[in-house]
């Protein structure tokens, strides 16, 4: 749905407002592309739409792969394998379960998970665009807050 799009791309244009850059890693002409918040962000309708909780401490990642071979093309999303794993501080690990979303123009991959208040948790990603022999490691850290 256009609304979960819309949403996104809000939420990547309020990380970038924050000073935290953009959440992307790119692999030759492949970008992997990923957000994560708590779920109670989300609107009513788009958690509605897609069957996601709204919890002050369920957190919620989407991710995106684009294919971008450069020369003022632009980006085109592609379908992937993802799998990926959760770790807090002291190494307790949680195996993510993602749901592809596709619509008219983009892909996501979309997954919940449990947290504790400000709690920083490692995420790593392997993610394999479909078509193509190729994993690309996705790394990173995520500090999660209750929202009011």
């Amino acid at each position: 749905m256009k609304a979960l799009l819309t949403t996104c791309l809000m939420l990547l244009s309020l990380t970038a407002l924050a000073d935290r850059g953009e959440q992307k890693k790119v692999f030759g002409d492949y970008e992997v592309h990923y957000i994560g918040l708590t779920s109670s962000f989300l609107s009513e309708d788009v958690a509605s739409a897609y069957g996601i909780e709204r919890s002050r401490s369920l957190g919620f990642l989407s991710i995106s792969v684009l294919n971008n071979p450069g020369d003022d093309v632009l980006p085109k999303p592609v379908t992937a394998q993802i799998q990926g794993t959760l770790k807090n501080l002291i190494g307790q690990e949680n195996e993510l379960q993602f749901k592809e979303i596709k619509e008219t123009n983009a892909v996501y991959y979309i997954a919940t998970f449990r947290f504790d208040e400000e709690e920083t948790y490692r995420i790593r990603l392997d993610v394999a665009p479909d078509g193509i022999n190729k994993h690309f490691d996705v790394r990173f850290s995520q500090r999660f807050y209750e929202e009011e």
